[in-house]
């Protein structure tokens, strides 16, 4: 599994025990000491998984590696048919956006505008295509399943970020230029980041500001409080990915994109408990 998608399903699996659960006393009280290992999920949703296994949204990311690594790169009509055949028994939990999608057999997104949509774009940045190519796949690959333009642009933000990152530049420096080199129709992506950033910069406690934002699914408050989570002073991906999962909520789809973005910068990103992933790799 290369870096980006390995960052990105740890991260996935490390959300699993306390994904779509809002209390964070009850997180604090199951994880006193962070999120540092797999647990089996503590709410409903996810019957059929246990510790070191993924969301749908994990499973969804290793499903697009598969396609990329089947066909030597993405294609949307390749991406359909493969997404619409690991999806036909699926027995993990099937959310409106893949429900909405397979009634179309693909043809029409859902009107989705939750940001698991674009937190499967790991395996584009692990194929080393150029940036433009990249976006335009991390956009498509999308907007198979997810329709509103929000979510695509959280992709597109996403991917040039992540390039800025490995180029060298400070996390914060990338997303000016991800913002300044971006197209974005869907989201207010310089509001989200002075929002963020204000946040970041404040003397509020990570939590307070993450019920703040938003713990939900939408991008509208799910993407500036992913930026938030980023920006903290000296957060490493060990580090980011707890404290997004202590926050609770819809943390995976969170934890994935902030994944990536880590991984830019830290090579062994995940790799430490990589070993324990007990996920389905085709």
């Amino acid at each position: 599994m290369k870096l980006f998608t390995r960052a990105a399903v740890v991260a996935d699996a490390l959300s699993l025990g306390a994904h779509w659960i809002y209390d964070q006393s009850q997180i604090a009280s199951l994880f006193p000491e962070g999120v540092t290992a797999f647990a089996d999920p503590v709410s409903p949703y996810h019957p059929n998984r246990k510790a070191g296994e993924l969301t749908h949204y994990g499973d969804q990311c290793l499903m697009l590696q598969d396609s990329i690594a089947k066909r030597n790169g993405f294609a949307l009509d390749g991406w359909r048919e493969d997404w619409l055949t690991g999806m036909a028994n699926y027995d993990g939990y099937l959310d409106g956006a893949t429900r909405e999608t397979q009634s179309t057999e693909g043809r029409t997104p859902s009107g989705s505008s939750d940001l698991a949509g674009a937190a499967r774009l790991a395996p584009i940045l692990d194929f080393e295509l150029s940036l433009e190519d990249a976006v335009d796949a991390a956009r498509a690959q999308t907007a198979l399943t997810h329709g509103d333009p929000s979510v695509a642009d959280a992709a597109e933000f996403f991917v040039r970020a992540t390039a800025s990152v490995i180029k060298g530049a400070a996390i914060d420096a990338a997303f000016s230029e991800a913002l300044e080199s971006g197209r974005y129709e869907g989201i207010d992506v310089k509001a989200c980041l002075e929002r963020a950033r204000e946040a970041a910069q404040g003397n509020i406690a990570p939590m307070k500001v993450a019920s703040d934002f938003g713990l939900g699914c939408d991008v509208s408050g799910a993407f500036p409080l992913a930026l938030y989570m980023a920006l903290l002073p000296d957060t490493t991906y060990a580090s980011v990915i707890s404290t997004n999962a202590l926050a609770g909520g819809d943390s995976s789809a969170r934890g994935m994109l902030l994944a990536v973005l880590f991984a830019a910068r830290e090579a062994e990103a995940g790799a430490a408990l990589a070993g324990e992933l007990k996920a389905k790799t085709e």
